[in-house]
């Protein structure tokens, strides 16, 4: 990895450094595995230096890609243009996704944000990833 040589650090430094499990280092050194986003984020947040462009596409240089640097879009779920409502949209309003209403007592307090239990990522080899906040 190119940017354990810049630093000068081993893959162990690193995964003890942000947080990470040593093997998941080892994994995408060797090409084994690609980096989770749990992985950019706790590098991104421990080394905000790095440019976000370089390491999830490779472009540009490694570093000047802090925060502040970064170009802010509006954020829009609905995908149509930020400054429109929703309501004036042609298609409608965005349904709700369907629930299982079998687990009410899970559902938080009305008016309280919905927080993530848990992230599951299929790979097309029939291996996949648990991510639990």
């Amino acid at each position: 990895m190119e940017f354990l040589k810049d630093r000068g650090i081993s893959s162990t430094r690193l995964a003890d450094q942000i947080g990470v499990q040593r093997s998941s280092i080892s994994h995408i050194v060797s090409g084994r595995n690609k980096p989770s986003y749990d992985f950019i984020y706790k590098l991104l947040q421990h080394f905000p230096q790095v440019s976000a462009r370089w390491l999830i596409m490779g472009q540009g240089p490694m570093y000047g890609g802090g925060p502040e640097k970064e170009p802010s879009l509006p954020f829009n779920p609905s995908g149509g243009d930020p400054s429109s409502p929703e309501q004036d949209r042609e298609d409608g309003p965005v349904p709700e996704p369907a629930t299982d209403h079998s687990r009410e007592e899970e559902r938080p307090a009305y008016g309280s944000s919905p927080r993530i239990v848990r992230i599951v990522i299929f790979y097309s080899d029939h291996r996949f990833e648990e991510y639990r906040p």
